[in-house]
């Protein structure tokens, strides 16, 4: 079982038609349909429950409206999950407004509020967890993931990868993988050449690297390897989650006791068919392999 614990997301999409505004210049669009998918943790499990893994997502919600919004959509991507009704806190909409016709982006509208999870509910993470065989970390620097928590995860002694937020950094001390990305490495270790930082970061945090490149492809450094890998990419529509698509698919595939250049390898590939389809596209395992 892979446990995700991370930031969930109410990702909206509005379908709209765009019409004459009667009252000013600004735009005016009128909402023809409305989809509903997980997003942020959600989005990561949304993936490996399409590859095929065992997961079980964790997060810290809000007790409103929404969360009970992404509870339903949650069984409808058949996503195990157990989330943690939180009064204090308002659950993460991402509302995006796309144009009906032809697919462009034209908005995206936020609600959220940061507040770091206590004590009480790094406990109760800690419970669900501690029977996993690996640890998924989907960390957007909403609150969910606190330096509390990543601690008391360390201390049970199971594998733990994170897609982390740079601003975060002294929380990965010690894990095993971290899958940045080129900006956010730049921002970790204020250097401009990227494999560099990635084998920088190695060093300093003690932990492998697992780096996307957008069109440069992917790479691996860490303790022993060292790997590489083009971008396989026909064509590029969307880049939305496709982070989310590598980190999911490096988990499934060493999950199965695939080594780890194969695990790189096929990680790339599933980032490289994701990226062909608009929005979060969830890759399945036979068309990677």
């Amino acid at each position: 079982m892979i446990t995700v614990i991370g930031d969930l997301i109410l990702d909206k999409y509005d379908y709209c038609s765009n019409r004459q505004n009667p009252e000013s210049s600004a735009p005016c669009y009128t909402v023809e349909y409305t989809e509903y998918k997980p997003g942020g943790a959600g989005n990561v499990a949304a993936n490996l429950v399409s590859l095929g893994s065992k997961c079980k997502l964790v997060s810290v919600v809000g007790e409103d409206v929404n969360s009970t919004l992404l509870e339903n959509i949650l069984s409808e991507f058949k996503i195990e999950h157990k989330l943690i009704l939180d009064p204090n806190r308002s659950t993460i909409v991402k509302e995006r407004v796309i144009s009906v016709s032809d697919g462009r982006y034209h908005y995206r509208k936020d609600i959220e509020k940061k507040i770091y999870i206590d004590s009480f509910h790094v406990q109760e993470i800690i419970d669900l967890a501690k029977d996993s065989k690996l640890i998924l970390i989907s960390d957007y620097n909403k609150g969910t993931i606190s330096k509390e928590l990543m601690e008391e995860l360390k201390t049970l002694s199971i594998p733990i990868f994170v897609d982390p937020k740079p601003n975060h950094k002294e929380f990965y001390k010690n894990i095993f993988l971290i899958k940045p990305n080129v900006l956010e490495i730049r921002e970790m270790t204020g250097i401009a050449d990227e494999k560099e930082a990635a084998r920088q970061l190695s060093k300093e945090l003690n932990t492998n690297v697992l780096l996307t490149r957008s069109e440069k492809g992917i790479f691996f450094t860490g303790r022993e390897e060292e790997y590489e890998f083009p971008t396989v990419a026909k064509k590029v529509f969307d880049v939305t989650g496709a982070g989310d698509t590598v980190v999911a698919a490096f988990t499934h595939f060493y999950l199965k006791n695939f080594p780890i250049k194969d695990c790189v390898k096929l990680a790339n590939k599933a980032a490289s068919i994701a990226i062909q389809y608009p929005g979060c596209y969830q890759v399945k395992e036979e068309e990677i392999l």
